[in-house]
């Protein structure tokens, strides 16, 4: 098992009795709550940990603040008919 893998794991033990219509600030704590002191210590796991919540919480509507969302964001603004001669 990865560390991603096991961070996915932790996160899905931690929100498998939530409601559905959860509003996702409620689940971003305690997705955060469920993290095990020692995942933000060390540098490989806090990076596992923080891929494997940002993988949960995109389906909810959570809007990442990494560069290839930054880049998917600009290029369907560049792909709008407006934009083009």
């Amino acid at each position: 098992m990865t560390w991603r893998q096991e961070c996915a794991q932790i996160i899905q033990d931690a929100v498998r009795d939530l409601p559905e219509g959860m509003p996702l600030d409620e689940r971003m704590k305690v997705v955060d709550g469920a993290r095990p002191d020692w995942y933000h210590r060390a540098s490989w796991p806090k990076k596992a940990w923080q891929a494997a919540r940002r993988d949960y919480l995109v389906r909810f509507g959570y809007e990442p603040r990494t560069k290839k969302a930054a880049e998917r964001r600009a290029s369907a603004v560049s792909e709008l008919p407006l934009f083009h001669d």
